[in-house]
């Protein structure tokens, strides 16, 4: 009986002993996250209950670390978005300030006191249109867009979006040339797609010499109807062609030219919205070639 209970106690203090052990296995696992020492320790290969609760730790660390730097990211792309909007309010803001101090504090001639007007307007519109294309741009990336991808013809979008750019297109004497069958259908949305044609055409018209040319052609593969907008504008440099679809660039050749640079960033969101792509080959000097991918309508 004696031995029976000497046993039974040395039993319960080696158990004891074991469970301390792995109860302080636990704490220092623990502990190691929270001084943010990583999970380098955690002894994960073993087949025991606590490498099985150091491999959920892990985990829960990983989770936790890949949301912070999320966070972090978000911060960061917020903290940019808000300088690159500064940047742009900035100017016209600038502008609209002096000229409306210098019609106010100082005598003009009526002459004058129209040009200033005049200038006032036009920033005041170049506010208003970066207004409209901010509240597009955050409404895009926030999901708050839902584009219905319908069955329709190509020919009907792309006539749409050469309608907006025709007059400045016969200003400046540019030729436009469209290649389409007209019973080409794809699946997208008709309204936002328009846009992102228009936003490509509006930049191949802006940067296109007078009497030059923008050629129209769609091309159809066994997933992809392919629309190619060509021109033969001043094309875009090397080490510019991978910027171009970022928010709010610009090259530094085109600076004087109207703009905002956000025209292209967001024909890419629109496109890609509806699982389509765009791409482009362009030479300085010799012009540029936006292709842009609309997924087929299965039959």
């Amino acid at each position: 009986m004696g031995c029976l209970a000497v046993g039974m106690i040395f039993m319960w203090l080696a158990m004891r002993k074991k469970f301390v052990n792995y109860t302080d296995q636990i704490y220092q696992s623990i502990e190691c996250i929270l001084k943010g020492e990583g999970v380098g320790g955690f002894e994960l290969d073993e087949d025991t209950l606590s490498s099985k609760i150091q491999m959920m730790l892990k985990r829960l660390y990983d989770i936790t670390c890949a949301s912070v730097e999320e966070n972090r990211n978000q911060k960061k792309v917020v903290q940019e978005m808000v300088s690159d909007i500064s940047h742009q309010l900035k100017t016209p803001i600038a502008n609209i300030t002096m000229y409306s101090d210098t019609i106010l504090n100082h005598e003009l001639n009526r002459e004058d006191e129209h040009r200033f007007l005049k200038v006032m307007q036009e920033q005041i519109e170049k506010l208003d249109f970066l207004v409209r294309s901010l509240m597009k741009m955050s409404r895009l990336e926030n999901n708050m867009i839902v584009l219905k991808k319908e069955k329709a013809f190509v020919m009907d979008c792309i006539m749409e979006s050469v309608d907006s750019i025709e007059l400045a297109a016969k200003k400046k004497e540019i030729d436009i040339e469209i290649r389409a069958d007209k019973k080409t259908v794809a699946a997208f949305d008709r309204k936002w797609t328009t846009e992102a044609l228009f936003n490509i055409l509006d930049n191949a018209v802006k940067y296109t010499p007078d009497k030059g040319k923008i050629r129209i052609t769609v091309e159809e593969s066994e997933m992809f109807t392919k629309i190619v907008v060509e021109d033969t504008g001043i094309g875009i440099g090397n080490d510019h062609i991978n910027d171009i679809f970022k928010r709010f660039y610009r090259e530094p050749k085109v600076h004087k030219k109207p703009g905002i640079g956000i025209g292209l960033y967001l024909s890419r969101q629109i496109i890609s919205s509806q699982g389509g792509f765009i791409k482009v080959k362009s030479r300085e000097g010799e012009g540029s070639s936006f292709g842009v991918y609309l997924i087929k309508e299965k039959e």
